[in-house]
């Protein structure tokens, strides 16, 4: 059920800023997009502002090139953050969070609520599902475009309808989608046959790194800066990789570790069955999901990867 202060709001404000996290994936880029998209037709006057690149394989989505860095000053009647659990998460776009109103627009269970209103719905399976239902309340029709981007927030942040979060909600809503115009088989071609080179041989050089612990329950990688640099790889080209770890049969946990700037180790988490990957990622000021979760630390590489399968083989001895 959508918040009526948040239709209304919405309703009565035209400047809006859209903002999300650091990284953009696939239910970022969507979500963000569906919702500008829809406020483009009510004439109101929306800016989506990300800290870093949209990632070229959302770039089809209509609008991805109106999306703008925060580099300027702005002034807001209301500013709507989508995706985020923390505010740290938005960057630098942190700082428009003084500007009006904020609405916080979530399905992670570990959003710290710092919205003036808080819009989370945990059972949701992609931040996506919960713009759809808000555009629904809207007097505006569905068109192909907001579906478009609504179907890629939903098949990315489901794993293709394939993770634990998916519900007969999230096919529901797929249907709509597709009664409006997507057709699965040509985004699955946009989305997941479009892999760069520089992708393909970073999953040679993380498969080159798997290790086995806790008899073959978990499998870990890592992507040192060293490697990432060499190859010209994106932070784009790093998604999906864990899922060669978790996929092996007999793992139930899967981590990747990654070297990123200023001597910082960014942690995936990933499990199959039963762990609660999001209780392991809080330990280290991380959080996400049951079954997808992940963390930054500062420090050594080496250190933290066998301080996290320590972790990890604690849980799973319970």
């Amino acid at each position: 059920m959508i918040n009526k202060k948040v239709v209304k709001l919405i309703n009565d404000s035209r400047n809006i800023a859209i903002l999300s996290h650091i990284m953009p994936d696939g239910d970022n880029i969507g979500s963000c997009l569906a919702l500008y998209n829809s406020l483009i037709k009510m004439d109101k006057n929306p800016l989506v502002i990300l800290d870093d690149d949209v990632p070229e394989i959302y770039k089809f989505l209509k609008n991805s090139d109106k999306i703008v860095k925060p580099e300027k000053e702005y002034e807001f009647d209301l500013v709507i953050v989508l995706d985020c659990g923390d505010a740290e998460r938005l960057g630098k776009s942190v700082k428009y969070l003084k500007n009006g109103n904020v609405i916080n627009i979530d399905h992670h269970i570990n959003n710290t609520r710092f919205g003036h209103i808080n819009l989370i719905d945990e059972t949701a399976a992609a931040t996506a599902e919960i713009v759809y239902k808000l555009i629904k309340e809207f007097d505006i029709q569905l068109d192909i475009d907001i579906c478009q981007c609504i179907y890629t927030g939903i098949v990315t942040d489901t794993g293709q309808f394939q993770y634990s979060n998916t519900s007969f909600i999230t096919h529901e809503i797929t249907a709509d989608l597709i009664r409006n115009g997507v057709e699965p088989f040509k985004l699955y071609k946009v989305i997941y046959q479009n892999n760069s080179k520089e992708k393909i041989k970073l999953i040679s050089k993380a498969l080159s790194t798997l290790r086995f612990d806790y008899e073959d329950k978990i499998a870990s990688m890592i992507i040192t800066k060293e490697s990432f640099d060499t190859i010209g790889a994106k932070d784009e080209d790093v998604d999906g990789i864990i899922n060669f770890a978790r996929d092996i049969k007999g793992v139930e946990v899967a981590l990747l570790f990654r070297e990123i700037d200023n001597g910082k180790i960014k942690i995936g988490f990933r499990s199959k069955d039963y762990v609660n990957v999001n209780e392991v990622a809080e330990k280290f000021g991380g959080g996400g999901h049951k079954r997808a979760a992940g963390a930054i630390i500062d420090g050594d590489l080496d250190n933290i990867r066998n301080k996290i399968i320590e972790t990890v083989i604690d849980v799973l001895r319970r």
